[in-house]
This record gives C-alpha cells, structure tokens and sequence, in this order.
C-alpha cells in the first residue's frame, strides 16, 4: 500500500532586505542559466557572436515574463485586472492594502506571443532573421518549462484533477482530496522535450529550412498541453465547455507547427561543423 502525500512545502526560501525569495523564482532563472550555456555551444558552432546570445537572453528574458503575465491576465482573469490593470505590469497588490506579490500568474501562450515580438525587435538589431532566433528558442524552451512546472510544485499551484491512484498528492492550499501531480507530469514531459530538441536539432542541422525546429517545437509541445489539460484543474469557457482556455490556445500551436514542419522539411546547406 502506498501512502498518499501530503505536500506542504514552503513556496518562500527566504527573505532578502525585507523581499521574499521564491523556490519558483530560482527554478525560473535556472532554466535561463543553464540555457544560456547550452546555446553558446550552437552559437559557436555556427560562428555567432556571443554578443548577439547575451542580447538573445535578455530579450528572452523580457519576452518571457511580459508576454506570459499578460497573456495571463488577459486570458484567464481579464475580470479582476480590467479593473486593476496596474498590477499587470507592477509586482504589487494595491488592494486590500499595499503588498509585493511577485508575478505569479503566467501564460505559456502568452510567453510565446512576447518571445514573437522580442525576437521581431531583436532581429532588427541583429541582421538575423526571426525565424533563426525562434528556433533557438525552440530548441532550449522545454527546459525553462520542465523548470516553471518544478516551481508549480513547490507552490502547490496548477494542480491536477482528483485520482485514486497511488501517486495522487494532497495539496491542502486547494483541498484534502488526492490529486494528479500534474506539475510532476509536466516536469518530466517537458525535460524530455528538452533533450528530444537537442537530439532533433544535432541530427537535422544544416539539412532543413529556418523555421524547422520551431514547427517540431510546437507540434510536441501541443500535444503535450492539450493531453495534460484534461488531468488538469482548469479554468473553462462555460460549465458544459468540452474544452478548455488552454486547450482552444494550443490548437493554433499544433496547426502552425504543422505548416511549418511541411513548409521547411528540406534544405541544401553544408553539414554540421564537428
């Protein structure tokens, strides 16, 4: 017999001049570091200028948490911040009194909208193309997500739907009922599609068109959202809705990833360097 857990981890890890550090903000920005490291390899390998991957990181960076705390605002509770729409941007509640709260509602579909007007911008300023910077991000994205999924848990946030299995976990900031550690889930499907992305991009490199990874990007990472959201607590369109926000989100994703997968399959360029 298994015993169901009980999950109580502190979300706080500490605090810093009166600032509180978060187990999700640490997980965040390991994802970025270790990321940063893996693209400076492919950079390298493709006789790019660090410069252009510091620059790379920081509009990652902006892009990221601006486009995936608006897309979650807007997306999934436009009710609250149509009427506080300062606290979109701003790390702080002002109501019922003033408190830091950090940006703790973020939208991947949002993230990804932020990433495509980043890397417009950051294109512009670099003489690479939009599609060359996306698929970088393609490549490394899914370990920045298995490491947001991490620090899900340990805010016992985005919790699954209950099960009796022997696996289900008490989140007693939701309920006392055993649910699917559907963070857990996404931690280990995402990592694997980090590793997939490093494997698919090393074996296909110099042999398809720009654009490529991002299309297998979006495709894995689609079937990936939309299969978990029925295991998923979620917010709905409607009690009777067969779909959810997220599903109906991700199926643009899926079919875009599907032109782009068609449309750059083949390219002639020279070999990856070894």
């Amino acid at each position: 017999m298994f015993a169901v857990l009980t999950w109580k981890a502190d979300p706080i890890m500490g605090e810093l001049f009166g600032l509180s550090l978060r187990w999700y903000s640490l997980f965040f920005a390991m994802g970025f570091v270790i990321n940063y490291f893996v693209l400076k390899r492919h950079f390298k390998e493709e006789g790019v200028s660090l410069d252009v991957l510091d620059r790379y990181l920081l509009y990652s960076v902006i892009g990221t948490i601006l486009g995936a705390r608006i897309g979650n605002c807007v997306f999934y509770d436009w009710a609250y911040f149509s009427q506080h729409p300062l606290e979109i941007i701003l790390p702080f509640r002002f109501e019922p009194e003033f408190q830091f709260v950090g940006f703790r509602g973020l939208a991947s579909h949002g993230a990804l909208l932020g990433l495509l007007i980043a890397y417009a911008i950051l294109a512009k300023r670099t003489g690479q193309t939009i599609g060359w910077f996306l698929d970088k991000g393609a490549t490394v994205a899914g370990l920045c997500l298995a490491c947001i999924r991490m620090g899900n848990f340990m805010n016992g946030e985005i919790v699954g739907t209950p099960t009796d299995q022997p696996w289900g976990i008490i989140f007693p900031n939701v309920d006392m009922l055993p649910r699917h550690p559907v963070q857990l889930y996404g931690f280990i499907l995402y990592l694997s599609l980090f590793f997939f992305m490093l494997w698919y991009r090393r074996r296909t490199f110099g042999k398809v068109k720009t654009g490529h990874l991002l299309g297998v990007f979006l495709i894995v990472l689609g079937l990936i959202r939309f299969s978990m959201e029925f295991i998923k607590r979620h917010y709905v369109l409607d009690p009777d809705s067969l779909l959810n926000m997220a599903q109906w989100l991700t199926l643009p994703l899926i079919l875009g990833g599907l032109v782009l997968l068609v449309s750059t399959n083949s390219r002639s360029a020279p070999p990856i360097k070894e």
